[in-house]
């Protein structure tokens, strides 16, 4: 069994960071990278947002060298599935920290499916699909999500070219729509005060309730009547 330390995305990031002996300095303090797809099925209706979260070097690494030193009989397969079974679990409290609106509506979620966790290069990498909790039409709508840490302690962005200017192609797509359906991903804007309050935040401090979702990217999808 995987301690206490792997309990939540959030909460593993801020101990790391913690026992780290740096200085403080502003929020945010370790990113994800995000690619996600939209999932139709064969009606055209959108009924799953497969998510990839990819984490930091700096906290991939520590996870992985406080994994190598757990003394439990535990392969490193197995103890990547535990880590994956916390975090699931932690962000199903939250939403997974996924906003959804059709039209502007909120949208519901069901439970997340098929996770993944694992090591790429120097990147701990979780995925998973999250499934509407009912297929949504898509024909002359508009649904928007937004993927954000609410403190902002973690930026979450999806993956960008090398300076981050530009949003990959890749970091928004679709599986199975119809042909005229289209996407974009909208960079935040957020007002010069919120930036300030984060810069002035250290590590020991927490910002307002939802402070990450002035700073949110918004993924966009659209399909014509």
């Amino acid at each position: 069994m995987i301690r206490p330390m792997y309990r939540g995305l959030q909460l593993a990031l801020a101990l790391t960071v913690a026992a780290a002996a740096t200085p403080a300095f502003a929020h945010p303090h370790g990113w994800v990278d995000l690619s996600v797809e939209g999932v139709f099925d064969d009606a055209g209706r959108l009924q799953a947002l497969r998510q990839q979260w990819r984490m930091d070097p700096f906290y991939s690494q520590v996870v992985m060298e406080e994994m190598g030193r757990l003394e439990d009989g535990t392969s490193m397969p197995e103890r990547l599935d535990a880590l994956g079974v916390e975090i699931r679990n932690n962000l199903a409290t939250q939403d997974n920290l996924t906003h959804i609106t059709l039209d502007g509506e909120p949208v519901a979620q069901a439970e997340v499916t098929n996770t993944n966790t694992e090591i790429r290069g120097d990147r701990l990498v979780f995925s998973f699909v999250l499934p509407l909790a009912s297929p949504v039409e898509m024909a002359g709508h508009a649904l928007d999500y937004r993927i954000f840490d609410p403190t902002y302690y973690i930026e979450m962005v999806h993956e960008a070219n090398a300076d981050g200017s530009e949003p990959l192609p890749e970091a928004l797509t679709l599986s199975g729509a119809p042909a005229d359906c289209t996407t974009q991903i909208v960079q935040a804007d957020p007002d010069p005060s919120k930036v300030m309050e984060a810069a002035m935040l250290d590590k020991t401090e927490s910002g307002e309730p939802n402070l990450g979702r002035f700073f949110a990217e918004t993924g966009e999808i659209r399909c014509p009547a």
